[in-house]
């Protein structure tokens, strides 16, 4: 299965120490994601750890940032993944709905022509 979508592009990195074994630790994301991703990424989960909610993750550019102690970081990212890898199937999802939504209402915008065709081509001579 291909991969569609935003990815992580790094491995984690500290950038500032926040305590003692506690960091502010970021990863790279392939590209900055649109709103509709984000509200995706932040809302659409099902694997959420009370200690470790979507929400807490920053989302900033092509940056994800997260407050984490060294020993949780493997742990943290792997739920980041599965976040990301969930957005963006629900985002696909959605698109597919929208362009069947859109491909329907033009199935129905040419039924509609042609039905007010048919009629003026009745009455044409009344």
């Amino acid at each position: 299965m291909t991969t569609i979508g935003i990815r992580r592009s790094s491995p984690p990195q500290a950038v500032q120490k926040i305590r003692d074994n506690f960091f502010l630790v970021q990863v790279s994301i392939s590209e900055s994601p649109t709103a509709d991703w984000r509200r995706l990424f932040y809302d659409a989960q099902q694997d959420v750890q009370p200690e470790f909610p979507p929400r807490s993750v920053e989302i900033s550019g092509t940056f994800l940032r997260f407050k984490s102690d060294p020993n949780t970081v493997e742990q943290k990212v792997g739920w980041i993944d599965r976040w990301i890898e969930r957005a963006n199937a629900k985002e696909t999802s959605m698109a597919g709905r929208s362009s069947e939504m859109q491909r329907q209402k033009k199935e129905e915008s040419a039924r509609e022509t042609q039905e007010l065709a048919e009629w003026n081509g009745r009455w044409i001579n009344l």
